[in-house]
């Protein structure tokens, strides 16, 4: 009774009925009017105050939140509610539009920690090959940043020589051109469950059907791969072992080498896609002895990969600029032929300048220096989610820890009351991302994925804050209400 009265009041905000700032009955004349008892009318409001709808004074009244405009707005927008991978990943970005909302959603960089400016300046020394950057270039890519980038791949203990490398416009594209030359239509690929959303998109979408291996501490489980390997032959399994998105967990060097050669012997392709690893913070809010050196993540699989049996993605957009579009694959040499084709049907090739820009940026040592100064800074920025989680998440509620990348996997109890909770946290400003769209085969309800990349700490804080009162506000409401009788009547 207390939700349908709730719902009411929430439409008639909606509808502009209610405008902001516009003052409600009291408890005692809102019970009088609808012949409820005070107690309905009280739940009724905190259900409102909890949504962010309304906003309580002693002394002064109720009144409309100056912020259900924005709540209302987003609501408003199915587009922006859709649990899908498509409708997901769309509203990921348009969050960023309305004043105030957090959003724990994009696994990206913040905008503010840019390197821009240092970025931009390398264009002025390029001058003397203008026209040659501006024709168009090799579809291979810029001979100068596969140099820079063979020396970083030997830094993480890949052998890989500069003609060994395609460039590519950022690393979804590069997945895209390995999943093409690997896949028919109606073929099968192996991914951890749960894994990035983006790459179920992609598989989708090129018809192929993707078939999830559960993860552990350690990492995929080796039973159920070796049962997929011999039930479905997929044409590859594809990993994000280190700082694994959504999950943050990464896999130990064990599950690596047993991984490694159990695919060689199933003669499946392992893709791994590195591309968090930079981003590594070591132990959560480990004790100081200063400021402690993060400690590396284990080699890539590829480092181990003495058969050509794994093809290595990587790319910027996650650690430097977005917008640059650079990513690289390294693959055997019959695939990486292919892959070149591929690349020269699609796009001929990739922006020239903004390729040699990069590959200054590395030469110079300006992606050692950007890495130092953010690191320390997500640093602490995943250690404040992880203190706020601990401080106001309630019992039966799980996360993990993550050593680097920008997500943290919660886990929440197998509870009814907590299946509006998507929408209740968009009401109140706060927005994250439902863990069934990183599932190949959904298990909804349970899971949400929260990053900490793009909010200051005290934002973090914050939003858990209200994400923890949301769920502790359901468990309790719902557990009040178990027991109560299901033919209630209409009263609004």
């Amino acid at each position: 009774m207390f939700r349908q009265i709730a719902a009411e009041i929430v439409r008639r905000i909606e509808d502009g009925a209610l405008a902001r700032g516009s003052r409600l009955p009291t408890v005692r004349e809102l019970s009088e009017s609808l012949s409820i008892t005070r107690v309905t009318a009280h739940k009724a409001y905190a259900e409102l105050q909890a949504g962010g709808w309304i906003e309580s004074t002693v002394g002064r009244g109720t009144f409309v939140a100056a912020a259900a405009h924005r709540s209302a707005a987003v609501l408003a927008d199915p587009t922006l509610r859709a649990v899908t991978v498509d409708g997901v990943m769309g509203a990921m970005h348009r969050f960023r539009e309305i004043p105030d909302m957090a959003s724990f959603a994009v696994a990206e960089p913040d905008p503010s920690l840019y390197p821009a400016r240092a970025f931009l300046q390398l264009s002025q020394g390029l001058t003397n090959d203008a026209a040659q950057l501006f024709e168009y270039g090799s579809p291979q890519g810029e001979i100068n940043l596969r140099i820079e980038l063979a020396t970083l791949l030997a830094a993480r203990g890949i052998s890989a020589r500069p003609e060994d490398i395609l460039v590519t416009s950022g690393a979804t594209q590069a997945l895209t051109l390995v999943t093409t030359a690997l896949c028919q239509p109606g073929d099968r690929v192996a991914v951890e469950q749960p894994t990035y959303l983006g790459v179920l998109g992609l598989l989708r979408s090129c018809g192929v059907e993707p078939v999830g291996v559960p993860l552990d501490a350690e990492g995929p489980r080796l039973d159920r791969l070796q049962r997929i390997f011999a039930r479905e032959r997929p044409a590859y399994f594809y990993t994000i072992p280190t700082f694994q998105n959504p999950t943050g967990r990464t896999m130990s060097p064990e599950r690596r080498s047993k991984l490694l050669w159990l695919a060689a012997d199933h003669g499946v392709p392992i893709v791994e896609d590195d591309i968090y690893r930079p981003l590594a913070y070591g132990e959560p809010m480990a004790p100081p002895p200063a400021a402690p050196a993060p400690a590396p993540a284990p080699a890539p699989i590829k480092a181990q990969d003495r058969e050509h049996g794994v093809v290595y993605v990587d790319g910027f957009s996650k650690v430097l600029l977005p917008g640059v579009r650079v990513g690289y694959v390294v693959a055997p040499p019959r695939l990486r032929d292919r892959l070149v084709q591929l690349q020269q049907v699609r796009e001929i090739c990739g922006p020239p300048i903004l390729q040699r820009m990069l590959g200054e940026f590395l030469r110079r040592g300006l992606f050692k220096k950007h890495l130092e100064r953010v690191v320390p800074i997500y640093a602490a920025r995943r250690d404040a989610m992880l203190e706020a989680l601990a401080e106001v998440m309630p019992d039966g509620v799980e996360w993990t820890a993550p050593e680097g990348g920008y997500c943290v996997w919660v886990t929440l109890p197998d509870h009814r009351g907590l299946e509006d909770l998507y929408e209740a946290a968009l009401q109140r400003g706060v927005a994250f991302t439902p863990g069934e769209v990183f599932q190949s085969q959904p298990e909804p309800g349970r899971c949400l994925r929260l990053c900490f990349g793009t909010l200051t700490e005290d934002r973090i804080r914050q939003g858990v804050a209200t994400l923890g009162q949301l769920i502790k506000t359901r468990l309790r409401t719902h557990a009040s209400e178990r027991h109560r009788p299901a033919d209630l009547k209409p009263v609004v």
